[in-house]
């Protein structure tokens, strides 16, 4: 994977996730944590979440990430489009998932400990790179 897209993905840990049902889209703002080979986002949320009735209804998504969340004003973003499907996880895979979740981000201990959260993944097909607003580079994951 390019060097700017696996440091991008490692360095931050919020994005931009999009669904879409009945021909209507819907952005959230999540905060994910990337599987070791960079391939697949992990994200939580409720059973009864528009996005995750989304996902049931259309598995496509696209996510964002960008790197604004350790530049300060005025500095050249980077920031990468993924397409990507939704794949829901086996129990044996939510626990040290959520573990982790826990660990990194104790800002999320509310939705971890909800009786209706749970953690799904997106696995990430391909991917559309801007440095700035002009350069770009796509490719398939």
């Amino acid at each position: 994977m390019l060097a700017k897209l696996e440091s991008l993905l490692r360095d931050n840990s919020l994005c931009v996730l999009c669904t879409e049902a009945a021909g209507n889209p819907y952005c959230s703002l999540m905060t994910y944590l990337p599987s070791d080979d960079l391939g697949t986002l992990y994200l939580v949320s409720t059973r009864e979440s528009r996005k995750f009735k989304n996902l049931l209804a259309n598995p496509r998504v696209s996510v964002l990430v960008d790197s604004r969340q350790h530049q300060g004003q005025g500095a050249n973003i980077v920031s990468v489009t993924f397409a990507g499907l939704f794949t829901p996880l086996t129990d044996a895979k939510v626990l040290p998932i959520k573990t982790t979740f826990a660990e990194k981000h104790p800002e999320l201990a509310e939705i971890l400990n909800h009786p209706d959260s749970l953690v799904f993944a997106i696995k990430l097909t391909s991917y559309l790179l801007l440095d700035g607003p002009v350069a770009a580079e796509q490719g398939e994951l």
